[in-house]
């Protein structure tokens, strides 16, 4: 079982990092186009590739059916505006590059970033760029720059002009999609925010077409402008989307040993990018023993359905008692909503007294960070998946043994005290972290 999940991770990775040549051979920016952003948990492009490259096919429907929805993304997505507040040229700054939505701003009208956990109002030469999440504008600003949309109405002539643009062009499939349209616009932003300005840029690094193409814009104001990732996310089975592209990253700040190894011997980056900090964003984790997480995307209600019973069967237990979570931007889903419901009027209403209680949190789908927040508090998890990128190998992390219990069915328990995610309490790391990094 273990040789079959690790053979089948690496050859994958293997697959994409020659994809990334083929690529780059032809001129494509790998580190923006959509057929190269290889994220596993999201329905998009980058996914079908790598779906492709187990397969071992060139084409299928649903890379046709994601090309379109990007294609087709530029219309409703391509009005785009920007408020800001004054910045001072002469002034050296600690720029963050980041996200907001209402709930991230205070009755104070201040900003609070909840990757670095930290508040705008903290320090006068800490200036925010943000894009929305929901195009709410606070009313006053100060030392932030907010892109958002105005409206939703479709936008027929932005698009034909962007479409024309690259018409003739090289590589026309990665060039004239939305991730390329939202990069180009956010790199636009940036470049004339803060142009001629001496800054360090923060970002919440997660490889993010966008967030590679501002890095570049801020090294075309000037290649003596720092930059500075942090993976703010816990480890992964399979990160594939982390594969090393960009060379203008001064630094990745990761949070534990573990990652480190995983980064520099599988996703190829250098040693010397990376270093291993205490995690800004959790200050220390929460312990939730008695959950049930459902999956960010649902394909098959009745399968995810099934195996939960057949866990509980297999290890003679119920879930009395447990919490049944849904991921926040999926909780107006109708899939999870009615996931959610079977599991409450046909399992937890059946409880056997008899029954021990379920001794730790099930995964149900992909894992994301979840799995090790459990395993790091707790130590001990099952999971729920029919895919091997979403199953943890033990030869790629050490310190989880992993038992199968059934086709789709894993019990994950860490082993040793080293830890996936480095905590120490406290919540002004980003603060320290700023004091020790100088501006040019």
């Amino acid at each position: 079982m273990e040789k079959e999940i690790y053979k089948s991770q690496t050859d994958t990775i293997n697959l994409a990092k020659k994809y990334l040549k083929q690529k780059k051979k032809l001129g494509v920016k790998t580190s923006i186009s959509p057929f190269c952003d290889f994220v596993i948990w999201a329905d998009c492009i980058g996914n079908e590739k790598i779906k492709l490259f187990i397969k071992n096919k060139l084409f299928s429907f649903d890379l046709v059916k994601n090309f379109i929805k990007e294609f087709l993304g530029i219309i409703i997505n391509s009005n785009h505006s920007l408020i800001k507040s004054k910045i001072d040229k002469k002034k050296k700054y600690n720029i963050i590059y980041s996200y907001c939505s209402k709930e991230n701003f205070g009755k104070d009208g201040f900003f609070y970033d909840q990757y670095f956990n930290y508040k705008s109002n903290k320090k006068k030469n800490t200036y925010w760029f943000l894009i929305s999440s929901d195009d709410y504008v606070p009313k006053r600003i100060k030392n932030l720059t907010i892109i958002y949309k105005k409206n939703r109405v479709l936008n027929l002539i932005n698009f034909f002009k962007f479409v024309f643009k690259n018409l003739f062009k090289r590589n026309f499939l990665d060039n004239t999609n939305v991730t390329s349209f939202n990069s180009a616009v956010y790199a636009k932003y940036f470049f004339q925010n803060f142009e001629y300005c001496k800054f360090n840029l923060y970002i919440p690094y997660e490889n993010r077409p966008h967030q590679n193409a501002v890095i570049e814009a801020a090294k075309r104001i000037s290649k003596f402008n720092k930059v500075f990732g942090y993976y703010h996310r816990m480890p992964e089975p399979f990160q594939s989307e982390m594969i090393y592209k960009v060379k203008n990253l001064d630094k990745l700040y990761i949070c534990s040993k573990p990652q480190k190894k995983v980064f520099v011997k599988y996703f190829s980056w250098p040693s010397q990018k990376l270093k291993i900090i205490n995690s800004i964003r959790y200050s220390k984790l929460s312990k939730r023993k008695k959950f049930i997480f459902l999956p960010f995307e649902i394909k098959d209600i009745n399968n995810l359905f099934g195996d939960l019973k057949k866990l509980l069967k297999f290890k003679h237990a119920n879930i009395n008692g447990f919490k049944i979570s849904i991921h926040p931007l999926k909780k107006n889903n109708k899939k999870h909503i009615n996931l959610k419901q079977m599991i409450k009027d046909q399992i937890l209403v059946n409880l056997k007294s008899k029954s021990k209680k379920l001794d730790a949190p099930i995964i149900m789908g992909q894992p994301g960070s979840v799995a090790a927040e459990i395993l790091d508090t707790i130590g001990k998890v099952y999971h729920i998946s029919n895919s091997h990128l979403d199953i943890f190998s033990e030869k790629i992390w050490p310190n989880i043994k992993v038992v199968k219990l059934s086709n789709s069915i894993y019990e994950y328990v860490k082993i040793g005290k080293v830890k996936l995610l480095n905590t120490n309490g406290k919540k002004n790391n980003f603060e320290k972290l700023l004091k020790n990094q100088s501006i040019n």
